[in-house]
């Protein structure tokens, strides 16, 4: 009996599914909403970097090339690694470009049934349920939709998917404190170098946020507008942030990112 295994998105997550998938003899098949892969990493500001060392950030089973010499890779540098993965392992055939995943229904079991289930299945094992998950796809080129079935659904969507995330405050309270322009670091990242570059030229800028993408804008506003044109970056609560280089560097990234770190860390029951 064939088990189909249906793994949504074709970002790092989602190739390393399909690879292992593979691998345990299984025909996977993957729905990229997009024309390629690499998820997060086809939606980067100009100036982005990883911000791992890339020796803490690297398939365990494919190593990283030597033309990469930097210890913070560029972002077309990671996007390049990961389509070397996908092509080294041959997954390609097994994804699905244009397809966005609308829904997801699992049929087969009762509710009822289900309810007393302890374990997935009643089992816990991975098939162990008489249902199928049916996974309702757009083509994204076509409008038209389709639906697949499968025993196994792996998501791996990401946390930076979909929607950007914009609190909603009421109009007349913003015209009042503010009438600049407002968007979200997921449409600056879709913009092009050249517009993205006039768009930010002589204005003094307010960033929200202090995650990474708030830090590289914040550097890309900076270097294009200097102190005359400052730019202001809000947080609400204050982060650790080192440097992209310097001395000692990648000796530290080496430390923190391990489980000394833990130390750092309060835990339940600490004074």
């Amino acid at each position: 009996m064939e088990r189909r295994v249906a793994i949504i998105g074709a970002g790092i997550s989602g190739l390393l599914a399909c690879k292992y998938s593979v691998e345990k003899g299984f025909d996977p098949v993957v729905f990229e909403a997009e024309d390629r892969i690499g998820g997060v990493w086809n939606h980067t500001i100009q100036s982005t970097k990883l911000q791992n060392a890339k020796d803490g950030f690297r398939f365990s089973d494919f190593d990283w090339p030597a033309s990469v010499q930097e210890i913070f890779p560029s972002h077309t540098e990671v996007l390049d690694y990961v389509e070397s993965y996908a092509q080294h392992f041959n997954l390609y055939p097994y994804i699905k470009f244009h397809s966005r995943v609308i829904n997801i229904d699992f049929v087969g079991e009762s509710f009822e049934e289900m309810k007393t289930w302890d374990l997935w299945g009643g089992t816990g094992m991975a098939f162990g349920s008489k249902g199928k998950w049916h996974i309702t796809v757009l083509d994204t080129e076509t409008n038209v939709t389709e639906v697949h079935q499968a025993e196994f659904v792996i998501l791996c969507i990401g946390r930076f998917s979909g929607l950007p995330n914009i609190p909603e405050l009421p109009p007349t309270y913003c015209s009042k404190v503010f009438d600049g322009k407002v968007m979200h670091s997921m449409e600056y990242s879709d913009m092009d170098k050249s517009a993205a570059a006039e768009l930010i030229k002589g204005k003094r800028i307010t960033i929200v946020g202090s995650q990474k993408s708030a830090v590289d804008l914040a550097v890309e506003c900076a270097e294009a507008n200097g102190v005359k044109y400052p730019c202001v970056m809000i947080q609400r609560n204050p982060h650790w942030l080192l440097p992209g280089n310097g001395f000692l560097i990648s000796h530290v990234g080496h430390l923190y990112f391990n489980r000394f770190a833990e130390l750092c860390l309060h835990k339940p029951g600490q004074n």
